[in-house]
């Protein structure tokens, strides 16, 4: 299978686990497992980096300015890769954040009451410090940021970038009425 192709696959498998995340906010086994979920694909991901493949690697991230004026401004790589770099960094924010709040509850990797961060109030009832509320916030604040990166990476795309927009999208080129 070529390269883009994979690249392709894991894009939709990504974005896709991402969203569901996102949408699922409020399910919590659900909403964790698919954090979960997302995570293993970042950790995938920052492995096949490894391989040595151009097109994988993290300086795909990296926004470069050379060549950028008036211009092209609207189209230079740049632009695409501020997109990438926020979103890549808003993902691993909010990964890191949602696992830090589960603590591995989610996968049975953790007792909850081993949990620095929690106590029981008088009727028993399991509640969260400060802490934990800080960090549920900081987590929703990025999630809400990586939607933003991607709402602006989608319309970008889809205004200026068409033709790969289609193939990320697995949309099929249409063929012109002389057949070429």
């Amino acid at each position: 299978m070529a390269i883009m192709s994979r690249i392709r696959i894991y894009h939709a498998f990504l974005a896709v686990l991402s969203i569901l995340a996102y949408m699922t906010g409020e399910l919590g086994i659900v909403h964790a497992w698919l954090g979960y979920g997302v995570a293993t694909v970042i950790a995938f991901r920052l492995l096949w980096a490894l391989s040595g493949e151009r097109q994988v690697g993290l300086m795909r991230f990296y926004p470069s300015f050379d060549g950028l004026n008036l211009g092209n401004a609207v189209t230079h790589p740049a632009i695409t890769k501020i997109f990438m770099l926020g979103i890549a960094l808003s993902l691993l924010a909010v990964t890191t954040t949602g696992i830090a709040m589960d603590r591995g509850k989610a996968v049975g990797l953790a007792n909850a009451s081993l949990s620095t961060l929690a106590y029981a109030d008088s009727d028993g009832h399991e509640k969260n410090r400060g802490d934990e509320s800080a960090l549920s916030e900081v987590h929703e604040f990025f999630a809400n940021f990586l939607m933003l990166f991607v709402g602006l990476h989608v319309t970008y795309l889809l205004l200026f970038k068409r033709t790969l927009a289609k193939f990320m999208l697995f949309v099929p080129n249409q063929v012109n009425k002389k057949g070429r």
